[in-house]
C-alpha cells in the first residue's frame, strides 16, 4: 500500500490511505476462546462488567479485550475466569464444540453418556422433537 506523503498533509500520511498498524480485529486463533467466554457469560447471565469486577488484579479494559478476542488471557486469569464462569478452562480452550456453559448442561451431559444406547437415541429423538416445536 502506498502512503500519500504529499506536502498538502504536511507530511503525514492521508487518512484516506493511512492503515494503522495495530488491528482491532481479533486473531483468528483467538475468536473461538472469545465466543466460548461469551457464551459462558451469557449462560451465566453476566455482562463483561460483573466479570471484570469479580477480577479487580485485572483492568476492565483488559477483561473486555478478552470477550472480543483483541487479547488472550494468561493460564491463571483463565482458570479465575472458568471459576467465575463456572466452566471448566479446558472446556474454554477444547477444540470440540460440545462444551457445557452451565451446571445444569453439565449435569445434562453427564446423564446422557451414563445412559445405555436405546436410552440415549430415545432422548435425543425427544430433544430433536422439542426443538423442532420452537
Amino acid at each position: 500500500m502506498r502512503v500519500n506523503t504529499s506536502c498538502s498533509t504536511g507530511g503525514r500520511p492521508s487518512a484516506q490511505t493511512y492503515v494503522p498498524l495495530t488491528s482491532r480485529q481479533a486473531s483468528p486463533f483467538m475468536r473461538p476462546l472469545a465466543a466460548k467466554l461469551t457464551a459462558a457469560r451469557k449462560a451465566k447471565g453476566m455482562t463483561v462488567t460483573d466479570v471484570a469486577r469479580q477480577m479487580p488484579e485485572v483492568a476492565r479494559s483488559t477483561v473486555g479485550h478478552w470477550f472480543t478476542g483483541e487479547r488472550q488471557p494468561q493460564m491463571d486469569n483463565l482458570r479465575r475466569l472458568a471459576q467465575i464462569l463456572e466452566v471448566s478452562a479446558a472446556a474454554l480452550v477444547a477444540d470440540e464444540p460440545d462444551y457445557a456453559n452451565t451446571s445444569e448442561e453439565k449435569m445434562g451431559l453427564h446423564m446422557l453418556r451414563e445412559m445405555s444406547p436405546s436410552q440415549r437415541q430415545a432422548m435425543l429423538a425427544l430433544m430433536k422433537s422439542m426443538k423442532d416445536e420452537k
